[in-house]
């Protein structure tokens, strides 16, 4: 939240430990509703003939072309590759904020004490500044984007009485894409928007396929369309800031990637417990999700707080709403990852392989998707370690 960048940190406590003393409050009572949605989801796998509902759901998300044990390579690159570096930023930040220790309100607040980025002012320079960036990233993306400025497919200034959140939709008989967002002025909402521009180019390439089915493809794939060029759009910050804030925004950005992995892996593997431990208890329940945490919490020092941590995972709505909906982020990342490594070693054929890939939609299993884009279609330690280099590189570089 806002108050999570605050430089002072008895404010960011205290704000911190109120959202945690609320959730507290309806601990028990989210305790109570997983309990009885898990009862009721074991017993529609029992109904479907199958051992658990964890093997029930993955072939009901038509999870084709990667199996639970996949998802456990993916846990065990997590630990592997990503959490040795994710430390060492970790370190960094606590060593960069003079404290003895990192707590939960430190994690995200400007390490340096610096204010939050203000990229723009007024959402017109936003898109104008966000084409430019997409004039340096291929012709043929900018173009597609200034589309959607003519035709007003943009609808991005925050207002009252808006709905919240951000997302691309397509618009099915024009074939053309909108993005909705509610844009503040901050660096999360370049981001959002180049994330979305993503989705968009996505649904334009698809513009001449006829199939219904093969519009759209698996979710796993159309997150690489866009985090994508979130990786090659903020390479050109530089239309929003001055050079050093440009480097900031982008070290924050890559931070960010890597610490989205363990909590991905953290998501996804108490999942996998839950469900392959059906008649687990309160306490047992609790014990896994703790161990799941010592695995891929990282260095923070939760002394005196160990309750908060416990019940942690109430705060993911996809563990109650949408079961075992979230890896999928953790393949794409992988996948955008690729694209931008690509793009290092030849922009134009990393760009052409992107927009080839997209325009395969969902015509192809994930893959073949994966490889068009340059991509291959694994999440094993093997796969992570070049991605992590690269990070690595990356960040060292804007140091």
């Amino acid at each position: 939240g806002v108050y999570q960048q605050e430089n002072d940190r008895v404010l960011r406590q205290e704000a911190w430990e109120k959202v945690a003393a609320r959730r507290l409050e309806v601990a028990d009572e989210c305790d109570e509703f997983i309990e009885k949605m898990m009862a009721l989801r074991v017993k529609m796998a029992g109904n479907a003939g199958f051992e658990n509902y964890r093997d029930f759901k993955h072939l009901k998300k038509g999870r084709f072309d990667y199996q639970p044990d996949d998802c456990f390579k993916f846990h065990e690159a997590v630990e592997k590759v990503v959490m040795p570096v994710y430390n060492e930023l970790l370190v960094d930040r606590c060593e960069k904020m003079q404290l003895d220790t990192l707590r939960p309100w430190d994690t995200t607040v400007d390490p340096l004490g610096l204010d939050p980025l203000k990229p723009f002012t007024e959402v017109d320079d936003m898109v104008a500044r966000t084409k430019n960036i997409f004039d340096h990233v291929d012709a043929e993306l900018a173009d597609g984007f200034q589309v959607m400025r003519d035709r007003k497919l943009l609808d991005l200034a925050n207002r009252k009485g808006k709905a919240p959140g951000g997302y691309q939709c397509s618009l099915p008989e024009a074939r053309l894409p909108f993005i909705f967002m509610n844009a503040v002025g901050l660096q999360r909402d370049v981001e959002t928007l180049l994330h979305e521009a993503g989705h968009a180019f996505h649904a334009l390439a698809a513009q001449g396929e006829d199939l219904h089915h093969y519009q759209h493809a698996p979710l796993e794939f159309c997150e690489v369309a866009s985090m994508s060029m979130e990786l090659i759009g903020n390479e050109h910050l530089t239309e929003f800031y001055s050079e050093e804030d440009a480097i900031r925004a982008r070290r924050t950005h890559l931070e960010g990637i890597v610490g989205l992995f363990p909590w991905i892996a953290t998501v996804d593997a108490f999942q996998h417990w839950m469900y392959t431990h059906p008649d687990h208890t309160r306490d047992e329940r609790d014990g896994a999700w703790n161990e799941i945490c010592d695995r891929f919490g990282g260095n923070i020092d939760w002394g005196g707080i160990e309750h908060a941590r416990t019940k942690m995972w109430h705060r993911q709505s996809h563990i109650f709403l949408v079961p075992f909906y979230y890896i999928e982020y953790g393949i794409a990342q992988l996948g955008s990852l690729w694209v931008w490594k690509n793009s290092k070693v030849d922009r134009a054929k990393a760009l052409q392989d992107y927009k080839d890939s997209l325009a395969l939609c969902g015509s192809r299993p994930l893959p073949e998707l994966f490889n068009a884009a340059g991509a291959p279609f694994s999440f094993d330690t093997e796969a992570f370690k070049p991605l992590i280099e690269l990070v690595q590189t990356e960040l060292a570089a804007l140091n």
